[in-house]
């Protein structure tokens, strides 16, 4: 069974469920399965098939999930584009992935505009929304003219099809379309069902954007797997999306933890009844201790924490009960997922020593997209190679202490950031750090730190410097601080340390 066939599998056992709410719109099961073969139908008449590609610039909504399932039951490769970013990464993309269709939210057709200058080979251009380009097809219109239960004649899709094309940030390059298969959706959906317990009275609230992975894999996927119910929004503003969960009844949530700690920062905060969630997931960047306390101490809500990446989807889990005693850890593997940390000649490492982490199982991607070179230096003996590096404690928990690429090497010694990152975000007056590496004449390298205090609060140098000597070696502590409101991130959350770098280098 493919991904696609959830839908038709969900429209024929339970046809009366609700599927999805936006605004004040609401989809049943079938009603969502006849828009998914309606959209189906619309695309095949434009010639799309197997193999294709379908670019989808698009803000959340309903649609966005009716032409992923369409591409799905058909066998087209949906390519979701980051719409943060800026006119020539996005040509970038297309002129990789050469889609024969792009479908657009009305409020980004100025960026569409100039990309329909360069020299694209997109066939289609369809607008979602008011105020589209003129001349191009509306959605809506597009759609209805397709039959709704009319048979879907398509060709076999199986598990190890490709259905999307997700490219990495590129934040050390170029973007890589990171090929993702219907197996490596369904194994990340099997995953949440084993590991967390989610079921078909699951609501889950989507606000993360859904060109990242983990708006796809972690807010929708499982929940239409389990049989739950979506509801689509967008992260705004922290109030509203507050109010949302209230008002909704959401179960679960999954966003970066930037948006955890506006939420816990509005004034609606300390009236908010969210006795009705089960959990939280964070994902994208490491989530602060303090803010991990806060949600469990004022609202009894405990997070699910864990390890991901574009290429593998979900690899490991922190569950609830461990989030507040092995705090920084991202877990142990999941049940699918074999997890190795060795060391340059692909040994085994014992606990407590750091080196690259490497996985196998069903979630692994299968390559980069008309990039065979590259996958070949990252796969190796059936085993991914992340770049991560990691180390386990006595107990088996895996802790992320950077990237090979970050890692601080001074006097010989290797300074690993995420340790010392952990050690500040230790200190109460702190609300985040982010450590990197500073040129130094004598040692090669010295660990610099851009810190960001919680709300009047504030620390010398000096006391930090006596807070850490207690907590981590002498040749890990930072050099130099630097106090900052707030840090460069990139569409995740995740912070842009080489653009921390670059301000060193220009003080």
């Amino acid at each position: 069974m493919n991904i696609g066939e959830w839908i038709t599998k969900r429209a024929i056992i339970h046809p009366n469920k609700p599927f999805l709410t936006e605004k004040n719109k609401t989809l049943s099961n079938r009603q969502f399965n006849e828009q998914v073969n309606k959209t189906a139908h619309a695309l095949g008449d434009l010639g799309i098939a197997k193999g294709d590609r379908v670019a989808l610039l698009m803000s959340n909504c309903s649609e966005f999930l009716e032409i992923f399932f369409a591409c799905a039951k058909t066998g087209a490769i949906m390519v979701p584009l980051n719409f943060r970013l800026a006119v020539p990464e996005l040509v970038y993309i297309l002129k990789d992935s050469e889609p024969e269709v792009m479908i657009y939210s009305a409020e980004f057709a100025d960026k569409v505009r100039e990309i329909r200058n360069t020299s694209l080979s997109v066939n289609h251009y369809i607008g979602h929304g008011l105020d589209l380009i003129k001349g191009d097809s509306n959605f809506v219109d597009f759609v209805d003219t397709a039959s709704a239960r009319g048979v879907l004649h398509t060709a076999e899709v199986n598990l190890p099809d490709p259905l999307f094309i997700m490219y990495t940030s590129g934040t050390t390059g170029d973007p890589k379309g990171a090929v993702l298969t219907h197996q490596n959706i369904l194994f990340g959906a099997i995953h949440s069902l084993l590991g967390y317990g989610v079921d078909r009275s699951y609501k889950s609230l989507v606000v993360a954007p859904l060109f990242h992975i983990g708006a796809l894999a972690a807010s929708v996927t499982p929940i239409v797997y389990a049989g739950g119910s979506l509801v689509i929004s967008s992260f705004y503003n922290a109030s509203d999306v507050l109010k949302t969960i209230c008002r909704e009844k959401i179960n679960y949530m999954f966003a970066v933890p930037v948006m955890f700690q506006m939420m816990a920062e509005t004034p609606e905060w300390q009236e908010a009844d969210l006795s009705h969630v089960h959990f939280f997931i964070s994902g994208g960047a490491p989530i602060p201790l303090p803010v991990i306390k806060k949600y469990q101490q004022e609202k009894s809500i405990g997070f699910v924490q864990g390890y991901a990446l574009t290429e593998t989807g979900r690899l490991t889990s922190l569950d609830l009960e461990d989030s507040i005693a092995k705090a920084g850890s991202v877990g142990k593997e999941v049940f699918h997922v074999n997890l190795r940390i060795v060391d340059k000649q692909g040994r085994d490492l014992p606990p407590n020593e750091p080196g690259e982490i490497i996985v196998q199982g069903p979630n692994i991607f299968a390559g980069y997209w008309r990039k065979v070179g590259t996958i070949a230096s990252a796969l190796k003996n059936g085993w991914f190679h992340t770049g991560d590096m990691g180390m386990r404690d006595d107990d088996g928990f895996v802790y992320i202490v950077g990237r090979k690429v970050e890692m601080i090497i001074s006097s010989g010694e290797n300074i690993y950031p995420a340790e010392v990152e952990r050690a500040i975000q230790s200190l109460p007056q702190v609300k985040e750090a982010a450590v990197v590496g500073m040129p130094d004449e004598k040692r090669g390298e010295v660990a610099a730190a851009f810190i960001i205090f919680k709300k009047e609060q504030h620390l010398t140098e000096n006391e930090i410097t006596a807070f850490l000597a207690e907590k981590i070696a002498y040749y890990k502590i930072p050099k130099k601080f630097i106090f900052v409101e707030e840090f460069p991130r990139n569409q995740s959350g995740k912070v842009l340390k080489r653009i921390l770098k670059k301000r060193l280098e220009e003080n």
